[in-house]
């Protein structure tokens, strides 16, 4: 029995299936309560966390297991080898590294509830090119990778898309992960870079957002001139991006009401809470339970790859940690600069080219030089810009392997659509960084 075989019968037959779901909400609900009332509840957490893992491995996609086996395994292997020679890392230190990300991953698949895109009414051009990628732009920010089989499916033409819708989809939703709080790696960042503040990241993450953006554009316009007059998208109505707007505006209420909350706690209660008064606002308070027992018990459990990927990253990362603590790993730096963010960002877009994915590979960066990051402003920039730009780049992403599957698009295809503009914005990015150590941002 060939793996995708395997994992079409798991999906189809595993009886765990019917207990994960309840395990992660459990998991969410005491990795929360931790928070804020102790009694260490996160052990509780972390054990529920894992064990959904464990439950969820042979309904993971057949490409996606080996690589987040192989995290998990290089995991143990090096936190065996700290223990050996004398490391204090206990074992639940080496397993809660990724918790509150588990946690936030649980809360935001929730937000799929009350996410409703509607079409204004049908326009070409100049007008319908900026309201569908502003739009897309927009929508993903809390839609995730959802955005875009929603507006794919209205773009493309004969089962596939052309470069310049592809640009809309795959730019529209990555360079929404330079500022939006509901995609992974913003809290990922703020969880695993000490001293790194959403306030201090967005004067120079949210810049380079609208930079990204202004330059699609403007390469749309005279890249693909006679595709783009009489470009037909699907322009967004304003009611689509009421719930992105109420979400992220709640977020930075909350910010800035309770600044010494953690912001994946934050997202993590606005995430869960706001969909569900909405729908029960929507259908009564009898439909909105219905809604979430179908969401605890069958549709929560979706998020496994995430959650397994961030899980066993967390744990490469504490176990190599673990063996710089007893000396058998040594940093080739002592400290942060723009010159090491420099390095760091275009080997995390090159290590993520060869096909590991970007949040894993900015997660192990990040747990390795922790101890050593005296700019965290500078990383945390380094490290959301990586990702962007990642995402759109590498064919490996799960932006483009949506392309490839759904539309048909080809690797090379991509590549040379997306290849210049990624050169010209890893130039952006790294003048970027050169100007914030400049200013004396650290």
């Amino acid at each position: 029995m060939n793996s995708s075989v395997f994992t079409n019968k798991a999906q189809t037959y595993w009886p765990g299936s019917k207990i994960s779901g309840p395990i992660l909400f459990s998991m969410w609900g005491l990795a929360l309560s931790d928070y804020f009332i102790g009694f260490n509840l996160a052990a509780a957490a972390t054990v529920l966390g894992w064990l959904f893992v464990a439950i969820e491995i042979p309904r993971l996609k057949a490409k996606q297991r080996p690589l987040i086996l192989a995290l998990g395994i290089a995991g143990m292997l090096f936190s065996i080898l700290a223990w050996s020679y004398g490391s204090e890392t206990t074992l639940l230190e080496l397993l809660d590294e990724h918790l509150k990300l588990a946690m936030l991953l649980t809360a935001i698949s929730f937000i799929g509830l009350a996410i409703k895109p509607q079409a204004s009414q049908t326009s070409k051009g100049l007008k319908s090119y900026l309201s569908t990628f502003l739009g897309m732009h927009f929508f993903s920010s809390v839609a995730n990778f959802s955005a875009l089989p929603v507006v794919g499916d209205q773009v493309q033409r004969n089962g596939t898309v052309d470069r310049l819708s592809q640009s809309i989809l795959a730019r529209g939703f990555s360079l929404s992960v330079l500022w939006s709080p509901f995609l992974s790696i913003t809290p990922l960042v703020l969880e695993q870079v000490p001293g790194a503040y959403v306030t201090n990241i967005y004067p120079y993450s949210i810049p380079l957002a609208i930079t990204g953006l202004l330059l699609t554009i403007l390469e749309a316009r005279f890249r693909y001139q006679s595709r783009f007059d009489n470009y037909q998208g699907y322009p967004m109505k304003m009611a689509t991006l009421h719930l992105p707007i109420m979400l992220i505006s709640s977020v930075l209420l909350m910010t800035w009401l309770f600044p010494g909350t953690s912001t994946v706690i934050l997202v993590s209660i606005v995430a869960v809470l706001i969909p569900l008064l909405i729908v029960s606002g929507q259908k009564g308070m009898a439909e909105g339970g219905q809604v979430l027992k179908l969401q605890v018990f069958e549709r929560i459990s979706e998020s496994r790859t995430e959650i397994s990927l961030f899980l066993c990253a967390g744990l490469l990362a504490a176990g190599v940690k673990a063996c710089i603590g007893v000396g058998l790993i040594s940093l080739p730096f002592t400290e942060t600069n723009a010159m090491v963010a420099s390095i760091c960002l275009i080997a995390i877009v090159m290590i993520a080219s060869l096909g590991i994915n970007q949040l894993a590979v900015v997660a192990i960066f990040a747990g390795l030089l922790a101890d050593v990051t005296t700019t965290p402003t500078i990383m945390g920039v380094t490290y959301i810009y990586a990702t962007a730009l990642s995402m759109y780049t590498s064919v490996f992403s799960g932006t483009n392997m949506i392309l490839r599957a759904r539309y048909g698009c080809r690797s090379k295809e991509i590549l040379r659509n997306q290849l210049p503009f990624t050169l010209l914005m890893l130039a952006v990015g790294i003048g970027t960084l050169f100007i914030m150590q400049a200013l004396g941002v650290q």
